[in-house]
C-alpha cells in the first residue's frame, strides 16, 4: 500500500522533472513521450489516494495530481501539435539553437571581462570552431525549409563567430606585443590556467568518459607556452622564476603525455554500448553533485567557481553525447543528451541568477 510521503515524493519528483525539462524550453525540443510518462504517474498517484484512511491530506494529494494532469496533457498536446505542424527539420533548428546558447555561456563563463593576457586562446578557438559547426549545420537547414526564427538566430551566431575571433586576436596580442617581464607573467597565467583545466576535467576521473581531443588541446596548449617562455629566456630575459616555470611546465606535459596515451586506450577498447553507459555514469555524477551543492540553498553562499566546474564537465559530456548521436542512432543516449542539455541550460540560469545575487555579473 502506498504511504502518504510515497505519493508525495511521486508528485514531487513530477514537479521536479517539469521544471527541469519542459519550463521555459521551446516546445519544439521537447519530449511528448516523457510528458506521457508524467501523466500516468500522476493517474497512479490518483488511484493510489483512494486507499489511504480519512483525516489524511487525501485532498491535498488529489488537487496536486489533477493540477499536474491537466497542465502535463495540455502541454503534450501543444508540443504534439507543434512538432507535427513545424516538422523534424525546425526541431533540429531548435536544437541549434539551444546548443549554440551553450556556446555562447561558455564563452562569458571563461572570457567576458577576464585578464586576456591569462586566457586560454586555444580554448577559445575551439569554442569557435564548435560554434562554427552549429552555424553550417543551422545554414543546411536553411537550405531546405525557410524557418521563421533560423534566419534571426544565424545573424545572431555569426555576430558571436565574430565576437569571438575578435576577441581571439586581442588575447594573441595581449600575450606576445607586452614587455617581456609581462609576457613571462602572462605564460604564468595561461600556464595555470591550463593547470586548472586538466584538474577539472582529469584529475581522478574515469578516463573512458574524457575527451581525448580536450586532452590533446591542453599538451599543445601547454607546449607553446614551453616554448614562449624559452624563447624569452633565449632573448635575454633573465627571470630565476620564468625558468623554475619552465621547469614545472615540462614536468606537466610528461604526465598529460602519459595520461593521453592511457585514456586514448581505455577509449579504444570501448564498445559504443559501454560509451554510453560511461558518459550518463558521468552526467549522473554532475547532477549528484549540483544537487548537494546548489539545490535548494541560498543563492549569496553559493560557490560560483565550483557550479562553473560542474557545468564545464557536463558540457564535455553534452559535447561527447552529441557526436555519438552523429554516429549512430541510439535510443539511451538520445534519452541522456536531452537531460543533459535541459541541465546545462537550468543550471547556466542560476549561475547567472547567483552571479547577480553576488554582485558578479557582467
Amino acid at each position: 500500500m502506498a504511504t502518504l510521503s510515497d505519493l508525495h515524493r511521486r508528485l514531487s519528483n513530477n514537479d521536479v522533472r517539469y521544471a527541469l525539462h519542459f519550463a521555459g524550453h521551446p516546445r519544439l525540443t521537447r519530449r511528448p513521450e516523457l510528458l506521457a510518462t508524467m501523466i500516468a504517474d500522476a493517474q497512479s498517484v490518483l488511484v493510489d489516494v483512494r486507499s489511504l484512511k480519512q483525516g489524511t491530506d487525501r485532498l491535498a494529494l488529489t488537487q496536486t495530481a489533477e493540477r499536474q494532469l491537466s497542465l502535463y496533457t495540455t502541454e503534450r498536446e501543444a508540443v504534439v501539435q507543434l512538432q507535427a505542424q513545424l516538422g523534424p527539420l525546425a526541431r533540429e533548428a531548435s536544437m541549434l539553437g539551444m546548443r549554440a546558447n551553450l556556446v555562447f555561456h561558455r564563452y562569458a563563463r571563461h572570457f567576458a571581462g577576464q585578464n586576456r593576457g591569462s586566457r586560454d586562446g586555444t580554448y577559445l578557438r575551439d569554442t569557435i570552431a564548435e560554434l562554427a559547426e552549429i552555424h553550417t549545420q543551422m545554414k543546411a537547414i536553411l537550405a531546405d525549409q525557410d524557418l521563421e526564427g533560423l534566419r534571426a538566430d544565424i545573424e545572431v551566431v555569426e555576430g558571436r563567430l565574430q565576437q569571438f575571433r575578435t576577441e581571439s586576436g586581442h588575447i594573441a596580442a595581449a600575450q606576445t606585443e607586452a614587455a617581456p617581464d609581462d609576457q613571462a607573467g602572462a605564460m604564468a597565467s595561461v600556464a595555470n590556467n591550463l593547470f586548472n583545466q586538466y584538474k577539472v576535467h582529469f584529475a581522478g576521473l574515469p578516463r573512458v568518459s574524457r575527451r581525448p581531443e580536450l586532452l590533446v588541446r591542453l599538451v599543445e596548449a601547454l607546449e607553446a607556452v614551453r616554448e614562449r617562455m624559452k624563447a624569452l629566456q633565449a632573448q635575454g630575459l633573465h627571470d630565476a622564476h620564468n625558468l623554475e616555470n619552465i621547469g614545472i611546465v615540462e614536468n606537466r606535459l610528461q604526465m598529460w603525455t602519459q595520461e593521453l596515451a592511457a585514456v586514448r586506450g581505455e577509449r579504444q577498447s570501448a564498445t559504443f554500448a559501454s560509451m554510453v553507459k560511461d558518459l550518463a555514469t558521468a552526467a549522473d555524477a554532475e547532477l549528484e553533485s549540483y544537487g548537494q551543492h546548489f539545490a535548494g540553498h541560498s543563492r549569496r553562499t553559493r560557490d560560483l567557481g565550483k557550479l562553473a566546474e560542474i557545468i564545464d564537465r557536463l558540457d564535455e559530456v553534452e559535447r561527447q553525447m552529441t557526436r555519438l548521436d552523429h554516429v549512430q542512432e541510439d535510443a539511451d543516449n538520445a534519452v541522456h543528451l536531452a537531460v543533459v542539455r535541459d541541465a546545462l541550460t537550468m543550471y547556466q540560469n542560476e549561475y547567472d541568477e547567483i552571479a547577480k545575487v553576488q554582485g558578479k555579473a557582467g
